[in-house]
């Protein structure tokens, strides 16, 4: 015998369908969410780690400065260090100079000559004197040129008839009262002279210095 189903059964399908559509949707909107908050999630650390490694590079950036600084300051006092050790150098150097110098000026003065005056401005000199005739001021450049300690020397001046002697009075046989009379030197003839030397560099000198006059070491 047959069975009839009086049922709504249409009605039934439609609300399960309903029930169903309802579901699915709750579920994609679950995930919908659920995926945002990942995402979101996601990007959120990725800023943070960013903003922390913005702040660790303007950390090492701040460092970095400080130790460019301190840099600075070294090469500044090396410099300054050097520049000391260069003037300490340099007047070593130029310990032996006036000894030598004044040695090689005794012995490079000839005979007939004699000096007045000795000036030193910066690395010239300049001699002033008399001397008996004008080759022995020649004599006396040559010796001064042969010395390792002096070069370039030259005669700025040479006047003949002194003129501290022009006015002396001349030795004869009658003298009048209450005036006096000097005797007449060689040096009233002498000419008067100014010489300029130029002291050798440090360096020049400490290298031609390492052999002293005579062979001596």
């Amino acid at each position: 015998m047959a069975r009839i189903n009086l049922l709504p059964w249409r009605q039934d399908e439609r609300e399960r369908r309903n029930k169903e559509f309802i579901t699915l949707v709750v579920a994609v909107t679950l995930l919908s969410l659920l995926a945002a908050f990942a995402a979101w999630s996601y990007f959120n650390n990725e800023l943070d780690d960013q903003f922390d490694a913005n702040v660790l590079v303007e950390q090492k950036n701040v460092r970095l400065d400080g130790v460019l600084t301190e840099i600075d300051s070294l090469e500044q006092r090396r410099e300054d260090i050097i520049s000391r050790m260069q003037v300490i150098q340099g007047l070593q150097g130029r310990r032996p100079v006036p000894v030598r110098l004044w040695d090689d000026l005794a012995k490079a003065m000839p005979p007939a000559l004699y000096l007045n005056s000795l000036k030193r401005e910066g690395d010239v000199l300049t001699l002033t004197g008399l001397a008996d005739n004008p080759n022995i001021i020649s004599s006396l450049i040559r010796n001064l040129d042969s010395s390792q300690w002096m070069r370039d020397s030259a005669v700025t001046n040479i006047q003949q008839n002194i003129s501290a002697y022009e006015s002396a009075p001349q030795l004869n046989n009658t003298v009048n009262e209450g005036e006096q009379s000097r005797p007449i030197y060689p040096e009233d003839s002498y000419v008067q002279f100014v010489v300029t030397t130029k002291v050798s560099s440090t360096t020049a000198a400490s290298t031609d210095g390492e052999t002293a006059p005579g062979g001596e070491q």
